[in-house]
């Protein structure tokens, strides 16, 4: 996305803001909607395990999580959205297009698995705010890319730089991810 924004905001600003606006609108809606399976897989886990055992489960999807992110294999569709778009679409409906793929986690790329660890706990913990939660990750995504577009940080992302920032990315999310399992492990068995 900064790819695009920064340079349609240096060229139209207009053009730029009305693809940033877009993209916000787009992944709350996405967002909203992907509340809804979240929320009823949530609810109906809640009433079927008991806590220890969804605190249990949540500690092994963490510990997937954090390895597969160590590892570099964060799981994810390997697809990315359609960049096509950007010479059919108006910056503003392109936006709107992008936000909601976005929004839809499931449907792109990702560079760790912090999304999967929210909505897992979310799902496992907390289903009544699957909706709040979704919507602050596509606000807070929006914001960060909004931001990111605005300053020349959107040229760091390249070549060998981009694969260290991935790497350590990477890194640091399977470790916080593996200590925050060994945390719920020990609640699972302490309750």
């Amino acid at each position: 996305m900064a790819g695009v924004a920064g340079p349609m905001l240096r060229e139209k600003r207009w053009n730029g803001a009305r693809l940033l606006a877009g993209l916000a609108v787009g992944g709350v809606a996405a967002g909203l909607v992907l509340a809804i399976p979240v929320w009823l897989i949530g609810s109906l886990l809640v009433r079927v395990i008991p806590l220890p055992g969804r605190l249990a489960l949540l500690a092994i999807l963490l510990v997937a999580f954090g390895a597969a992110d160590i590892a570099g294999r964060t799981p994810h569709v390997w697809r990315q959205v359609p960049q096509r778009l950007v010479r059919i679409l108006s910056p503003g409906t392109l936006g709107l297009v992008w936000g909601f793929d976005l929004g839809l986690l499931v449907t792109t790329q990702k560079t760790v698995s912090l999304m999967w660890a929210s909505i897992a706990v979310t799902a496992l913990l907390a289903p009544g705010s699957a909706a709040v939660l979704l919507v602050a990750m596509a606000i807070s995504s929006s914001l960060v890319v909004s931001a990111w577009s605005m300053t020349t940080l959107n040229n760091i992302v390249e070549g060998r730089k981009n694969r260290r920032w991935v790497r350590n990315a990477r890194w640091a999310s399977g470790s916080a991810m593996l200590l925050s399992a060994l945390g719920y492990a020990v609640l699972a068995v302490s309750g």
